[in-house]
């Protein structure tokens, strides 16, 4: 058997690792043409079962030249070994064609879009082998075994998943509320593969986010994961992705709420929520939809309806956005306690972000 050695980044070895651990399933390889072409089209696999974003290694032309007679890449992070990826077939893809379908956006500032453009146009049919578990040393990873086993010992028989890309804020703790109202057990599960400089980096997502459980919540009941894959910024499609893949990890239930997987104005409010909503049953998991929580102004509480305290008052409310707190970080502003308490706010500054 014939092979090449491919030096891989860190985004590609997360699609790895997430593979292997059955992070995507029902999807186990990097996929084929027709499995491309059907969830594009489709939202499922050719082999028709659901399944709404491809999940694909790319290569750029040069390195395909190196290797289309190749059977077997040796698949290397840093000089590390991960993997063998055995080749069943290469393809190639207009992406012009297919973006659109993905993104519902032609505007080359998105994020997501930016980066599927700019990757290599040929793709690899391929299947994980010989993989090296020592490289999970190099990443923060949970496996889905080991949340699930978690779920099982607390005898907890729903569960709600929560996703977030920030440090937690008052608006966070009232959807972590809504789920435990709605289930015995939640599950935090951040997701810390960003890339982007307005972003919070890993180190302090995971470390406000444990604080949180670790001094506030229940361990019985709340328990802290992570999600170690890149934010493709899809919108509605990736939004479904995040509700298998909380599926995945023992969820019952999944909170989506308003700008699930989005960024800036590419999407509508709740156009993931209504997405999610739609596809429920193809899911199996229940979605817990509501609006977009906020700030009352007149009595400091967070709500997510008309405040009932200030019933004869006319509504004054502040939203509280993850992208407005890290504004106040970026300036060297205090964050208000009502908008985040301040043992979370004492734990952030400029270097929270990625630079």
């Amino acid at each position: 058997m014939k092979f090449f050695k491919l030096q891989i980044d860190k985004s590609k070895l997360l699609e790895i690792i997430n593979l292997k651990f059955s992070v995507f399933y029902p999807i186990k390889d990097f996929i084929s043409n027709k499995d491309f072409k059907s969830i594009i089209e489709d939202y499922h696999l050719y082999n028709n079962a659901f399944f709404p974003i491809p999940i694909l290694f790319s290569i750029f032309k040069k390195d395909y030249e190196k290797i289309k007679k190749i059977d077997q890449l040796k698949i290397f992070f840093f000089n590390n070994f991960v993997c063998n990826l055995n080749i069943k077939s290469i393809y190639k893809i207009n992406k012009s064609k297919y973006f659109y379908k993905i993104f519902r956006t032609k505007n080359y500032n998105h994020p997501g879009l930016h980066n599927f453009i700019n990757s290599g146009n040929y793709y690899i049919d391929g299947k994980i082998g010989n993989f090296n578990h020592d490289i999970l040393k190099k990443i923060n990873f949970f496996k889905p075994s080991e949340i699930k086993k978690k779920i099982k010992r607390n005898n907890l028989k729903t569960i709600a998943g929560f996703h977030t890309r920030n440090a937690p804020h008052r608006a966070h703790e009232w959807i972590h509320q809504f789920g435990l109202k709605n289930c015995e057990g939640l599950l935090i599960q951040p997701l810390i593969g960003q890339f982007r400089s307005t972003e919070y980096n890993e180190k302090i997502i995971i470390k406000t986010n444990k604080y949180l459980i670790d001094n506030f919540y229940s361990k019985q009941k709340v328990f802290f994961s992570v999600l170690n894959t890149y934010p493709r910024y899809a919108g509605p499609r990736e939004a479904l992705l995040h509700a298998i893949i909380r599926r995945n990890f023992g969820c019952t239930h999944f909170l989506v709420g308003s700008d699930h997987a989005g960024i800036g104005k590419f999407y509508k409010t709740y156009e993931s929520q209504k997405i999610c909503l739609n596809y429920e049953k193809q899911l199996n998991i229940k979605i817990l939809a509501f609006k977009e929580p906020y700030l009352c102004n007149h009595c400091k509480n967070i709500i997510n309806s008309k405040c009932l305290s200030c019933k004869n008052k006319k509504v004054s409310k502040t939203n509280i956005r993850g992208q407005y707190l890290r504004s106040l970080i970026a300036k060297n502003k205090k964050i208000p306690e009502e908008f985040m308490r301040k043992e979370i706010s004492s734990l952030l500054s400029k270097n929270s972000m990625i630079r």
